[in-house]
């Protein structure tokens, strides 16, 4: 299709849901009404203006490079596959794009753009809050920024994004320890108070020693309870001491699990370590904490489709 005659300056990563609104608002034209003229073009096309479907056409219309919405190999989270040999890599066939994100309105002079770009909620640059379209000063908050780094680095590259889930379960969990004192935010709110301390928990209960540790079929729902309640209270306390000594405290040790919080002993016949009110409450799902923080260390196959054949419909 004819190029629009006023263009936008895309962003990196931006969506194409993104680039089609700004492109039809800075040529005054309503989105459903550029939609009914894409449409008189490719009949095929749903009456409900959807611009993902045609990924190529939005392309033309804003006069980008062609396959510009393919995004980058550096944003795309990493995953085990076969073409890294099972290791952690973004590889460009197997590793998924992260989430859309709404962009720091000062990054963007003011615009609401939105993008899918190895990030979080956190804008290190100009130290402001973006998540959701918020624009939150951030600048006496350094944990806030030292979290978004932790995210764009270490659970990046363990395949761990903004929407993958185990943040969700992380405040959930701090919420459990917390109680009242946030359970009128919403969840936003939540998220925006308790960031540094759902990121660093997602980092402990990610690590090596903790997958090791989650995936063994021997432990069974109370040592997983257990080292819930023990990262938990280690986090919000803020007793790196404690947080360091979790990494020893949880191992197996042939068919038994092996915990050292308080006392060490080996946990046999259904035996329990103690667990308290947080822990009697992870272990109603003590099941979904295994699965979300272990779904990093599942493998891909790859896809016997081409890609993107499944994000975009072809017309022509």
């Amino acid at each position: 299709m004819r190029t629009l005659p006023v263009l936008v300056e895309p962003f990196a990563g931006e969506t194409v849901g993104s680039v089609y609104r700004r492109l039809a608002d800075r040529n005054a034209v309503p989105t459903g009404e550029l939609w009914t003229t894409i449409r008189h073009a490719h009949p095929r096309l749903p009456l409900r203006t959807t611009p993902e479907l045609v990924p190529r056409l939005v392309e033309e219309l804003a006069g980008l490079p062609h396959e510009f919405f393919d995004g980058r190999r550096s944003d795309r989270l990493f995953v085990r596959c076969i073409h890294a040999q099972w290791r952690y890599s973004n590889c460009a066939t197997c590793a998924p794009p992260p989430a859309p994100v709404t962009k720091c309105r000062r990054c963007t002079r003011g615009e609401a753009v939105e993008v899918r770009t190895r990030g979080g909620a956190v804008c290190t640059r100009h130290r402001r809050w973006h998540y959701a379209g918020a624009d939150d000063d951030l600048s006496t908050n350094a944990a806030h920024v030292r979290a978004e780094r932790c995210l764009t680095g270490t659970l990046w590259q363990r395949g761990i994004g903004f929407d993958t889930g185990e943040l969700e379960l992380a405040t959930e969990l701090v919420m459990f320890h917390l109680g009242a004192e946030l359970d009128a935010a919403t969840h936003n709110e939540q998220l925006r108070q308790l960031y540094p301390e759902v990121v660093q928990l997602t980092a402990l209960l990610t690590e090596p020693w903790a997958e090791r540790f989650l995936s063994n079929s021997s432990v069974g729902r109370v040592p997983v309870a257990a080292l819930g309640e023990a990262a938990v209270i280690a986090i919000c306390s803020h007793a790196q001491q404690d947080i360091c000594s979790i990494r020893g405290s949880f191992h197996t040790r042939d068919r038994e699990a092996v915990v050292g919080v308080g006392r060490s002993f080996r946990l046999r016949y259904g035996r329990s370590p103690g667990i308290g009110k947080l822990g009697t409450r992870i272990l109603t799902i003590a099941p979904r904490l295994r699965a979300t923080f272990l779904r990093h260390a599942d493998a891909r196959q790859p896809s016997p489709r081409r890609k993107n054949d499944s994000r975009s419909l072809r017309v022509s």
